[in-house]
């Protein structure tokens, strides 16, 4: 009788779904501004622009990365890490960047990347100075 009851448990353990992990919501990247014009995915900024203000919007989030990637093919290893922000609290939804322009013309992208705990979204727009 103890035999047929442990093998009867035994079967209805392996027959129970365990889903023991856990995953962690995506980033979501909502909204990318700044204080300059966007038309669509372009940012005009005007010629001689000392400084500009990314403001990004993203749901579970920790850090936001600002990468500076110059225009072309193949041009992903040359990019450069020009600023990040830090959630401050966990209803922090806004991340900012004021970018000090060190560049006399800007044909680039700005590579924008939402880390969460375990999983990281980008998004793309492009910059250009005129």
């Amino acid at each position: 009788m103890l035999l047929k009851i442990f093998l009867a448990l035994n079967i209805l353990t392996v027959l129970q779904v365990h889903d023991t992990t856990y995953q962690s919501p995506r980033p979501e990247i909502k909204s990318i501004n700044s204080n300059y014009t966007k038309d669509g995915i372009w940012i005009s900024i005007p010629k001689g622009t000392k400084k500009i203000t990314f403001h990004v919007e993203a749901e579970n989030t920790e850090t936001v990365l600002f990468w500076l990637i110059p225009t072309g093919t193949q041009t992903g290893v040359e990019r450069k890490l020009i600023g990040y922000d830090i959630q401050k609290n966990q209803t922090d939804h806004n991340f900012y960047l004021t970018w000090n322009i060190d560049k006399s013309s800007l044909h680039d992208h700005l590579y924008i990347q939402a880390i969460g705990e375990e999983q990281v979204t980008n998004e793309i727009i492009n910059l250009s100075m005129e």
